[in-house]
């Protein structure tokens, strides 16, 4: 098993905001343009270590560079982003060379008006992977693993009649993993397909029938050739009131079915419900939710009741429910809780949710655990700690994986443009049937944006 919820993920991250620079209107309407350039250089020294097969202590020199420009109107938004690193490993038994990593390209164009929208994204995202760097899959897990994941994907939406009588909307995306040089053969290159639309028709200002569609097609490429197709149709209506009550309900016909080379064919249909009611009230909202659908690990049924709390220095949400899962002999909780409170010179923030999901026809129970700390010493330093806790368990079945981690660290701007930020992390994983890792790592970067006009 190889998949955990997403924990804290301490890597260089190199982003481009661009906003719209090749549209005539954008010189009409006065575009806002904005370009930014980023470097970093950051050295770390890991003993990274297999609990039971102890290995070489690592340095590590991180180069980071990204380019970012945008532009912005009132109707049109064009963002487009470049960002890479340069590693060198050395002292350990992986590599003793330079190599570019971490390279991602990413850009979103949107355009709008009073009752019309359109939106493309599109990125290629290259992860290097190992027992010390832990990479966002695709589906919110993380993974644990050597070799490299690459991640291409193209989304389009588009909105008509927005906020008249009849409103449509579509969404189509397409995204692609390629794993290299892994070691765990349950990750497999695959292709996915989805498409969801969704139209209302508004009775009143406040009372709206609605249609909803979607499917979505996985291609693995493993053994089996495997095929999952997963689709749903069905009729709900919404409405509220001027008590600020909103109630929607959504009754659907779900289908999924796996096809492989076997040849076999397994097909699972039913009837699903969605159902929510939320209430606002002067300080938050109270919220209900219920769901009944089948995917491909089956039927889920869950239901949740959450309270959310503003008050005038921290915001609180609370949340309670169960989830019953096929294959899964017992009733699970679910729920969460997350806290944000502003301190005279500094924050917390506290978070704890568990929830259900699926992966290739398998359901898992997600835990994460999170707090964080960040103190303002004075005008240019501070410092910040933080604990986390993530999770992942087969429901019905003996995959239970966990990592736990720490980290402190010290931030100090040198100059209206130079920041470093040093600190140390502690990292444990527990991984179902295999060997745990500990890693002990001392960092420090030094960072610099350099922000133009055009």
């Amino acid at each position: 098993m190889k998949y955990l919820r997403m924990g804290i993920m301490n890597k260089t991250t190199l982003a481009l905001t661009v906003t719209a620079l090749c549209s005539p209107a954008f010189g009409q309407e006065g575009p806002s343009r904005l370009g930014t350039f980023s470097f970093s250089q950051g050295f770390e020294y890991s003993d990274n270590v297999n609990l039971t097969d102890p290995s070489a202590s690592g340095f590590t020199s991180r180069t980071g560079v990204g380019l970012s420009f945008q532009s912005e109107t009132r109707t049109e938004l064009l963002r487009f982003s470049i960002g890479t690193e340069v590693v060198g490993e050395f002292g350990s038994d992986l590599r003793d060379d330079f190599d570019f990593e971490n390279t991602s390209i990413e850009g979103i164009y949107t355009r709008s008006s009073a009752t019309a929208s359109l939106r493309f994204t599109g990125s290629y995202v290259e992860t290097e992977l190992d027992d010390s760097i832990f990479a966002l899959g695709d589906d919110g897990s993380i993974i644990i693993d050597e070799g490299s994941l690459a991640r291409f994907s193209l989304g389009a939406g588009v909105v008509l009649g927005e906020g008249g009588p009849f409103e449509v909307s579509l969404d189509a995306n397409y995204r692609t993993l390629n794993y290299q040089d892994t070691i765990d053969l349950t990750l497999s290159d695959e292709d996915q397909y989805s498409l969801n639309g969704l139209a209302r028709f508004r009775l009143n200002p406040t009372t709206s029938l609605r249609a909803v569609a979607g499917i979505t097609v996985t291609d693995e490429e493993d053994a089996q050739e495997t095929e999952r197709d997963v689709s749903f149709i069905g009729l709900g209506a919404e409405t509220e009131n001027a008590g600020g009550l909103f109630l929607f309900g959504d009754i659907l016909f779900d289908r999924s079915e796996t096809t492989t080379n076997a040849p076999s064919d397994e097909t699972t249909d039913g009837i699903g419900v969605d159902f929510g009611v939320t209430q606002q009230r002067p300080n938050g909202a109270i919220e209900l939710a219920f769901s009944s659908r089948i995917d491909e690990a089956g039927r889920r049924n869950s239901a949740l009741v959450t309270r959310s709390l503003i008050m005038p220095t921290a915001d609180l949400s609370v949340s309670v429910g169960v989830v019953d899962q096929d294959g899964d002999d017992q009733l699970q909780f679910i729920g969460g809780l997350d806290y944000t409170r502003e301190l005279a010179r500094g924050t917390v923030v506290a978070s704890l949710n568990q929830d259900a999901s699926s992966r290739d026809g398998v359901a898992f129970l997600n835990t994460e655990l999170s707090l964080d700390y960040s103190h303002i010493i004075n005008s240019i330093s501070g410092w910040q700690a933080g604990l986390t806790y993530s999770s992942t368990e087969e429901l019905g079945g003996a995959d239970d994986d966990s990592r736990a981690s720490a980290i402190l660290s010290y931030t100090r701007d040198l100059t209206e443009e130079w920041n470093i930020r040093t600190g140390v992390e502690f990292i444990r994983d527990i991984e179902s049937g295999e060997d745990n890792t500990t890693s002990n790592t001392v960092f420090f970067n030094i960072e610099r944006d350099i922000t133009f006009g055009f």
